[in-house]
């Protein structure tokens, strides 16, 4: 099974259990995030991001720049724990 077969799966399980209003509230910000044309700016596979700060966990300020002067570097995000 391909990893977007797997997705797909997900997505499809999640939305047969999820409320009515929560999936209109997320198909809404979906299509609100495909309008906005935000992956024209978004990067590439394969393009190298700017050096960038962002504050970490525990609230110090990470420079990927220093980061990546220890070894590769993976990003990631998260919308929140609710």
């Amino acid at each position: 099974m391909s990893l977007q077969e797997i997705l797909d799966q997900m997505k499809a399980d999640f939305e047969a259990e999820a409320p009515p209003e929560a999936l209109e509230i997320m198909h809404r910000a979906t299509r609100e995030l495909q309008e906005s044309d935000a992956m024209a700016h978004a990067l590439r596979t394969g393009e190298q991001a700017p050096d960038f700060s962002l504050t970490d966990h525990v609230g110090r300020e990470v420079a990927s720049k220093a980061l990546l002067a220890r070894g590769p570097m993976v990003i990631s995000f998260y919308r929140g724990v609710w």
